[in-house]
């Protein structure tokens, strides 16, 4: 079994990843300014070669990759402690689920001002679409992460039928919808391909992509890539593989194959590359604030525009050459706001140190996993416009980080011993949440 250790080239590609997509958010921010007001669009879309690079930079798959990794190894930890699942999985959502609150409440609060000064509902609701699209991650990680217990126990005791098993549920699932040409159906494969994918993230952790010849790893992962341009061009899958992930297809399955098999390739090069300084303090430094980053740099890019186009800035068309020399001093300008905003945010987190985990048995756990859920699902269906809907998924998020046990709470209030608090849960989500950082939960807690 793999060592519980921390692994350097997993933090370094897990901040790689993160770095692609901030990156990636900005280059597809196409602004203009029209003569209905401020228009926001994907400024990529119909670039000739922007679907074949999303080969390149379609990083999620990696992503959940490298949290399966993390993630199965922090849950041994607990779980040789004696922690319960039920623990485990509170401080989970308490970890993904609690940073989102801040950022969203903020946004509706702001849009539904905005809305009362008289801006157009069409420019809001826009804004809201685009400040809200990122969020899939956030539903999905919440259920992987809740899922880690369960699924560890399927991969300790049958790992190859349980990969299977997720790769028959794509396949189904995929055929199916094509057949009936349901988009809900394929809705299905949010779970089946991103928790198979988590499981490629548990056989990395137990050492199964350790190869004795190590080009062998490099050339399976060009075949998974080979695989991958068969479905595209012969089976019929979209070649760009951010259509593929809106719902996730085979083609994202087979590119999270492909990305682990290279990873693992370049494991011994990127573990060099990671024990540098300059490289260790700027991967922990964004993993330790990883959440935070993901859910405020898109009103980051926002607010930066709203900002340009009150002081009169000029626009230029997207894709044109004019676009291009402006994207890395506005790729600067966003890291440049982001920072004291994650900074600040970390400070508040940091605040909420001594707050005492709420005890949970099982069942109440899977609640909190489905109400974060469904506050997401409600903000990304339903929007930031009108105000009820954000509302309403904000208060569902609220209560799967604070609900907790009537019974448990009368326990605890009688009780003489004091239960210690779990600074981790609350300020090292983004560590926390892939697993990496070294848990410090109490043993007397038994999540």
């Amino acid at each position: 079994m793999a060592s519980a250790t921390r692994d350097r080239a997993v933090d370094l590609t897990r901040a790689a990843c993160l770095v692609v997509v901030v990156g990636l958010h900005v280059m597809m921010a196409g602004i203009t300014v029209e003569t209905d007001g401020l228009a926001i669009s994907n400024s990529l879309d119909g670039h000739p070669i922007f679907a074949w690079s999303t080969w390149v930079v379609q990083v999620m798959p990696l992503f959940f990759v490298m949290g399966g990794f993390s993630s199965l190894l922090a849950w041994r930890r607990q779980r040789d402690r004696g922690v319960m699942a039920s623990a485990y999985v509170r401080d989970r959502v308490a970890r993904l689920a609690r940073p989102a609150l801040l950022p969203l409440a903020l946004v509706g609060i702001t849009l539904a001002i905005l809305a009362l000064v008289g801006l157009p509902d069409a420019v809001l609701t826009e804004v809201g679409f685009r400040i809200g699209q990122p969020l899939w991650f956030l539903a999905v990680y919440l259920g992987c992460a809740g899922l880690v217990p369960f699924m560890a126990r399927l991969h300790e005791r049958a790992p190859w039928l349980t990969l299977f098993g997720m790769l028959a549920g794509v396949m189904v699932v995929d055929t199916v919808s094509l057949l009936t040409a349901q988009p809900l159906i394929g809705a299905l494969n949010l779970l089946f391909v991103w928790v198979f994918i988590q499981q490629l993230g548990f056989c990395l952790a137990d050492g199964w992509f350790d190869w004795r010849r190590r080009w062998l790893l490099l050339v399976a992962g060009i075949g998974a890539f080979g695989v991958l341009l068969f479905l595209t061009t012969i089976v019929g899958y979209s070649t760009d593989m951010y259509d593929n992930l809106n719902p996730p297809t085979a083609a994202i399955l087979v590119l999270g194959v492909g990305q682990v098999l290279l990873f693992a390739w370049m494991r011994p090069w990127l573990s060099r590359l990671a024990e540098r300084e300059t490289f260790a303090g700027l991967s922990d430094a964004i993993n330790r604030n990883a959440m935070q980053i993901y859910l405020w740099h898109v009103p980051v890019i926002v607010i930066l525009a709203v900002v340009l186009v009150i002081s009169g800035a000029p626009f230029p068309e997207p894709l044109s050459e004019e676009w291009w020399q402006s994207r890395p001093p506005f790729l600067i300008a966003v890291a440049l706001l982001l920072i004291p905003i994650v900074m600040g945010v970390a400070w508040i987190e940091r605040r909420g140190e001594r707050v005492v985990p709420a005890p949970v048995g099982p069942w109440l756990a899977a609640l909190k996993v489905l109400l974060g859920i469904a506050g997401v699902v409600t903000i990304l269906i339903g929007g930031f416009t009108p105000a009820y809907s954000a509302a309403i998924g904000v208060t569902l998020m609220l209560l799967a980080v604070l609900l907790r046990s009537p019974r448990r709470r009368a326990v605890d209030a009688r009780s003489d011993q004091p239960v210690a608090a779990t600074p981790s849960a609350l300020t090292d989500p983004a560590a926390s949440a892939s697993g990496s950082a070294p848990e410090r939960s109490a043993p007397s807690q038994k999540p």
